[in-house]
């Protein structure tokens, strides 16, 4: 991959992403838990596990909407199941991490990638929970020309949140780079798996497969 398209992707990453974006789909809020009961000349007995319904975690929620996104049954559909998953992913960046995040971003287009790759790394330190930071250091890895640190990056976002298209699809680039037709291409397919209405997905496929079996593109 060219120097100039690692740093297009990597923008692509970070721009597409809610941190960064306006347009991503907005997740409905979970319903609120009943505070008060209303009186009643004649109370009944309720189950409390329905008088307090359960609040589903940010993780519970975006595991349900990764699940959706594989079922999908039409593009609109997946992509606006894909949006929904990316704000549920950033959902819990504290400000001074997205501060970061945007500084990353602005070192990144005066290609910068070491000043980016610090900022993204200063976020992590920040909050080591959410994956989705070493998704996007990744970005900036692969961009630098580093492959082996992105697949490293890559391997803890993949093992916290399985159903990270976007990384599953991230992987696979980075194997292709590293000269590992295999194992891009079982990336890949792990990808479509997870999204089977991604983007050109079966052209891309296509070349991985050429590639794997060593033809010519």
């Amino acid at each position: 991959m060219t120097t100039e398209r690692r740093w297009l992707m990597a923008g692509a990453v970070l721009l597409c992403t809610p941190v960064f974006s306006a347009s991503a789909a907005p997740v409905a809020p979970s319903a609120p838990a009943l505070t008060s009961q209303t009186h009643s000349p004649s109370p009944v007995k309720t189950d409390s596990s329905k008088a307090h319904p359960h609040h589903k975690t940010v993780q519970e929620r975006l595991v349900e909407t990764e699940k959706a996104l594989a079922l999908a049954g039409n593009d609109k559909d997946a992509r606006k199941l894909a949006d929904q998953a990316e704000t549920l992913r950033n959902r819990s960046l504290t400000g001074a991490v997205r501060m970061l995040l945007t500084d990353s971003q602005d070192a990144l287009g005066k290609h910068d990638f070491q000043s980016a790759e610090d900022d993204l790394t200063s976020a992590i330190t920040l909050q080591p929970d959410q994956p989705i930071l070493r998704r996007y250091r990744a970005a900036i890895r692969s961009a630098a020309g580093d492959n082996n640190g992105a697949i490293s990056d890559l391997g803890v976002v993949i093992q916290a949140d399985p159903g990270d298209t976007t990384a599953w699809g991230m992987l696979a680039e980075a194997e292709r780079d590293r000269h590992a037709p295999d194992a891009a291409l079982r990336a890949y397919k792990q990808m479509m798996l997870l999204d089977p209405h991604a983007p050109d997905a079966d052209k891309q496929l296509k070349i991985l497969q050429k590639e794997k079996d060593g033809q010519e593109d």
